[in-house]
């Protein structure tokens, strides 16, 4: 069996929504404002996406018996 690994790049557009709590309005919405990415209990819905590449890369190899036979040497006999 062979491994392979992929990498995608994607353009995402989505909505977040997420909840912020403080002492005051003005203490929720300066930790609003502040924040530059989504915490991990923002509720995100994708709304649309642009692939841009994907490469794909051998990673490493472990054969099965069947791999290790030389296929395709061997003269078939009639």
């Amino acid at each position: 069996m062979v491994r392979v690994l992929k990498k995608s790049s994607l353009e995402l557009m989505a909505d977040i929504e997420e909840f912020f709590d403080g002492a005051t309005v003005e203490e929720a919405t300066e930790k609003a404002h502040n924040q530059k990415m989504p915490g991990e209990l923002a509720k995100i819905n994708i709304t649309d996406n642009k692939f841009i590449k994907a490469t794909i890369k051998m990673v490493g190899e472990e054969y099965d018996d069947r791999s290790k036979k030389n296929i395709g040497t061997e003269k078939a006999t009639r």
